[in-house]
């Protein structure tokens, strides 16, 4: 049997930052429920305000650099000169500081009008000023990122990411338990300062594995470097920057435009607050839970199809595409199953909200769109066609927006529901055309969606019914055990169905491969 070191080594990444990411997810979610025991619902709501505002930020301050120190990278990679990929790292880092630092000064000067004029709430100021401290090292971080997932060195990115997280969450624990803030401005500002002491830390870990690995690994010096290098940097990444303000904002207004909503829907400031809270920080985590699996095959995806692309290998990026979606496909149509079947457990021992498992049983159908938008935005990225996802995003965001002001004041949360369906189900169905012009991959819709989706029903119906016999479910070991027999089920389900259909496709080849009996007497 041959090896392929490519497809070994991919898969080596995928498994470490897979590893990673749900240890991470496991930990993130964690401190969520412990920050809304330390809050309260109406807490939680008011922070993931702040973070909100955060994370247009931070999509400033970053400005797409992890994707095209990525692309620079991998593509420089792909031809063999690895001189041109540190010439382009010199380069990202200069773009990364400059809008690092433009950002922490806007973010930082702006925050009194952002927390009393768009927040309505003076108690986020001093919280967004102190996040504004964080952004240049949140910048450069992303840039070196970026760089490990181009040489598939990502174990290096992902022992800064777990130290990050480890030491916000100690800092933050500490701070509330020793200090005792007695009021909620005091108590949001002591965890945001756990989470930009975190974000330097982390910024010195990755220039220290970056700087090792150079040495080490690149040592070419930067001679015969294309003079269109610049051009080519600002060419791919100021559309992408350009693309993403735009989304970030429209999807920064549409979560400020949720509470205000909610008010006019008939709730208290305090219940708007709450109920946001309980979808936003409990509900949506939980359902993105299992991305912890699929983000780090999705990321690995962009330079694996950017390099395969640039030494014009079209089969190859046709067989990569085909291979990730039919394994997307049995991911989310599994979890989905598992998340529907386990909603009210989930809510009431995780979440011990009623309301958080109304919506995830609500959330949850939508999973396999939402996994598969991923992966088909990672194709078309490798692809060169980050721009078109950018206007997929974008319209997608502006539609969200306008739904939010009709839908949530008649309906409530359940309006804010309704609009996160409808626009998925409109940004997959856009990405998804794309791809398959650009790129025609190789896939039976029959074989891809079939046996898994039945798979899931199956074995659904079958935990149900083991849980009704057996009870067992009653805390956390009892919810991961449920957790993991509804994922033995349906994968033994799933393998059985798949080699019944594989036994039948080959008898009915083997049927008309076979030549026709001649009657009796016949030459």
């Amino acid at each position: 049997m041959i090896k392929r070191p490519g497809a070994i080594r991919f898969a080596k990444n995928v498994l470490l930052l897979t590893a990673t990411s749900l240890v991470m997810r496991s930990v993130s979610l964690s401190f969520n429920l412990y920050l809304k025991n330390k809050l309260g619902n109406d807490g939680i709501g008011l922070f993931s305000l702040i973070m909100n505002v955060f994370s247009f930020a931070v999509t400033f301050a970053t400005s797409g650099i992890s994707l095209l120190a990525t692309r620079l990278v991998s593509e420089a990679m792909g031809r063999g000169k690895p001189a041109e990929g540190k010439a382009a790292m010199k380069k990202c880092v200069a773009y990364a500081l400059f809008f690092g630092i433009a950002g922490a000064v806007l973010l930082f000067s702006l925050a009194h009008p952002i927390g009393v004029g768009l927040l309505r709430d003076e108690r986020t100021v001093l919280s967004l000023r102190a996040l504004a401290l964080s952004l240049p090292f949140i910048a450069l971080s992303s840039s070196f990122s970026g760089y490990f997932a181009a040489v598939r060195r990502v174990s290096k990115s992902a022992a800064a990411q777990v130290g990050e997280q480890f030491l916000k969450i100690s800092l933050t624990v500490m701070a509330l338990t020793y200090l005792a803030p007695d009021d909620l401005e005091m108590t949001c500002l002591f965890v945001v300062l756990g989470s930009v002491l975190s974000d330097f830390f982390s910024f010195l870990l990755s220039l220290a594995f970056f700087l090792f690995d150079l040495a080490k690994h690149n040592r070419a010096k930067a001679t015969h470097v294309p003079k269109d290098l610049s051009r080519r940097l600002l060419a791919i990444g100021l559309p992408i920057a350009f693309s993403s303000y735009f989304r970030s904002a429209l999807v920064t207004v549409e979560h400020l435009l949720i509470p205000r909503g909610l008010l006019a829907f008939g709730l208290s400031q305090t219940e708007a607050l709450a109920e946001y809270g309980i979808l936003e920080a409990m509900a949506l985590p939980m359902i993105m839970f299992p991305y912890a699996f699929l983000t780090p095959f999705c990321n690995l995806l962009v330079p694996e199809v950017a390099e395969k692309r640039a030494a014009e290998k079209e089969r190859e990026v046709r067989k990569i595409a085909g291979r990730a979606l039919t394994f997307v496909a049995v991911f989310g149509i599994g979890t989905a199953g598992i998340l529907i079947t386990l909603s009210e457990r989930i809510g009431a021992i995780l979440c011990a909200s009623p309301e958080a498992a109304v919506y995830i049983a609500m959330l949850a159908p939508l999973v396999p769109v939402m996994y598969a938008d991923t992966t088909v935005d990672s194709l078309l990225k490798g692809l060169d066609e980050q721009l078109y996802s950018m206007r997929v995003n974008i319209f997608d965001s502006l539609l969200s927006v306008g739904l939010a002001l009709v839908t949530v004041p008649l309906l409530g949360i359940r309006g804010y529901i309704l609009n996160i369906v409808l626009c998925e189900l409109i940004n997959f169905s856009l990405s998804a055309v794309r791809l398959i012009r650009r790129l025609r991959p190789k896939l039976s819709l029959f074989r891809t969606i079939a046996p898994p989706l039945l798979s899931a029903i199956l074995s659904s119906a079958l935990l149900r019914r083991i849980l009704t016999r057996f009870p067992f479910v009653n805390g956390k070991p009892g919810l991961l055990a449920a957790i993991l027999l509804a994922a033995l089920l349906y994968g033994a389900i799933l393998l059985l169905l798949r080699s019944i259909l594989t036994y039948a496709e080959k008898r009915k080849s083997a049927r008309e491969a076979r030549p026709e009996k001649q009657p009796a007497g016949q030459p």
